[in-house]
C-alpha cells in the first residue's frame, strides 16, 4: 500500500470498520499503531470527556493507513483479500 492523505477520513465509522476487518483485541490493535488502549476506545468511541466537557476524538491519517496496513495483512494471512 502507497499513503495518501486524499484518502483520509477519520470518521468514528470507517475507524470503527477498519478495527472489524483486523478482528483482533483493542489491545492488540493499539501495541501495533504505538498507541495506548485509551486511544483505541476513543477513536472507537468518537469522543472523550475533557474538563467535563465531550470532546470529538477522530484517527489521524497515521492511525487510519495503519489501521488499513494491518485489516489487509489480516486479510491476506487468512487469504481472504480481494
Amino acid at each position: 500500500m502507497i499513503p495518501n492523505a486524499e484518502n483520509y477520513n477519520g470518521d468514528t465509522k470507517n475507524a470503527q470498520q477498519l478495527i472489524e476487518r483486523i478482528g483482533k483485541s483493542q489491545t492488540w490493535i493499539a501495541k501495533r499503531l504505538g498507541v495506548s488502549d485509551r486511544r483505541i476506545r476513543y477513536i472507537i468511541k468518537g469522543s472523550r470527556i475533557v474538563n467535563g466537557v465531550d470532546t470529538d476524538v477522530r484517527m489521524t491519517y497515521t492511525e487510519q493507513f495503519t489501521l488499513e496496513c494491518l485489516a489487509v495483512a489480516v486479510e491476506s494471512a487468512a487469504g481472504l483479500s480481494a
